[in-house]
């Protein structure tokens, strides 16, 4: 990021680190209060998040990427460690779109190389696509 000052960081900046800090949160809980705790963050990160989007007509990350990112609820419900590891992932790599701008490249072939290097694991073709498209993507 540009700066370690928080009032020299630009708006995306400041979302970037949110969204990091909440990746790092889910990451290490490690029992259930701590799980939930975390969760319950990152649902206020990204409903922020999706407020400032809109607000200043960001085009990332867009409504399909909030929805997917909003869909575990604070009590865990839908909380399978497929989808956690996905949302840890997801995080991370709008995390760093916003700090370090537009990477755009075919989504197609990210999210190929994400199913690929996640051991090419059944049914989680929509976080790799979702995952590819942020990563991809900015506005």
């Amino acid at each position: 990021m540009a700066s370690l000052h928080p009032e020299k960081l630009t708006l995306a900046e400041t979302g970037a680190l949110a969204l990091d800090e909440a990746a790092q949160e889910l990451d290490k809980a490690c029992d259930t209060t701590s799980f939930l705790k975390a969760l319950e963050r990152n649902q206020r990160v990204w409903r922020t998040l999706a407020h400032i989007a809109a607000a200043r007509a960001w085009q990332f990350p867009n409504q399909r990427q909030v929805a997917y990112a909003l869909s575990t609820d604070e009590h865990g419900n839908g909380a399978s460690d497929a989808r956690v590891n996905a949302l840890i992932d997801i995080n991370r790599e709008v995390s760093d779109i916003l700090a370090h701008g537009d990477d755009i490249a075919r989504i197609r072939e990210r999210a190929y190389a994400i199913w690929e290097s996640r051991g090419r694991p059944q049914e989680q073709d929509l976080e790799h696509w979702l995952l590819a498209e942020m990563e991809l993507s900015s506005g």
